[in-house]
């Protein structure tokens, strides 16, 4: 039988610790490392539907990309989400990993396969984040209208919806960073880039990026990352064919457009 340990080493090589930024919380997070897997349950983030679908599938170990527990906890009780999710983890004999910013820079992680949805080619190191592998940047196969390649995104991500901030060029070099990366504008710009996605992105970060001429789309945190799940489950089912590994069904967006 695999262990949760096993599995654990598997997504560790894939995303070294190393490649977190120090102020992040990742690996396994709950649970017995000497247990067996019975399944695997893959989202983006743990909540109590996430935690309910995996005991209904009969998978006792949860693999994400945000951090279970990030903010500093001092106690365990049923009164805050973080306890109920917690909770409910330990009563099921659930097991959690949480693969963050490592997963954000890893080789085939989130920022990859962001790109990769997005169909770019030729794609590189954004040279950003404490390791140098936050965010990508690319071409695309052919040249596109703002607004068409808005669209494109939408699409791709199964997005509610996008917001853009003009910077009037025509798209060709897109850099991507999955979730809060308005913080890497800069260092898209100085890689060439024409157009901006990221997710979460606040006014002034809009307004920075139409004054110098940067096209930026916010995309939203979640359909920006959501990607990885998907990612969790190929590279584990690939190192345990034999293993139940699954997507969750309940994970979606919380944010609505009307």
């Amino acid at each position: 039988m695999i262990q949760v340990k096993q599995v654990l080493q598997c997504l560790e090589q894939a995303a070294p610790y190393e490649l977190a930024e120090s102020w992040d919380n990742v690996g396994l997070l709950v649970g017995d490392p000497e247990a067996q897997v019975e399944g695997v349950l893959c989202a983006l983030d743990i909540t109590e539907a996430v935690v309910e679908e995996a005991a209904e599938r009969g998978c006792n170990l949860i693999v994400a990309h945000h951090p279970v527990i990030f903010t500093s906890v001092s106690r365990v009780t049923s009164d805050t989400v973080t306890g109920k999710i917690l909770i409910s983890m330990i009563r099921k004999g659930i097991s959690g990993i949480c693969m963050h910013t490592n997963m954000d820079c890893a080789s085939a992680g989130v920022n990859d396969l962001l790109a990769a949805s997005l169909g770019l080619t030729d794609v590189e190191n954004m040279e950003a984040g404490e390791g140098g592998n936050l965010g990508r940047v690319g071409n695309l196969p052919r040249d596109m209208t703002l607004e068409e390649f808005a669209k494109h995104v939408k699409l791709s991500l199964g997005a509610g919806g996008v917001r853009v901030a003009d910077g009037g060029k025509p798209v060709r070099r897109v850099a991507v960073g999955g979730g809060a990366c308005g913080k890497l504008m800069d260092f898209a710009v100085r890689k060439g880039a024409d157009t901006f996605v990221i997710g979460d992105c606040s006014y002034d970060i809009m307004m920075k990026a139409h004054d110098i001429g940067l096209n930026l789309l916010d995309a939203g945190h979640f359909p920006t990352e959501n990607p990885v799940a998907r990612g969790f489950r190929d590279l584990i089912a690939e190192q345990f064919p034999n293993l139940t590994v699954e997507v969750s069904d309940v994970h979606c967006d919380c944010i609505s457009f009307y």
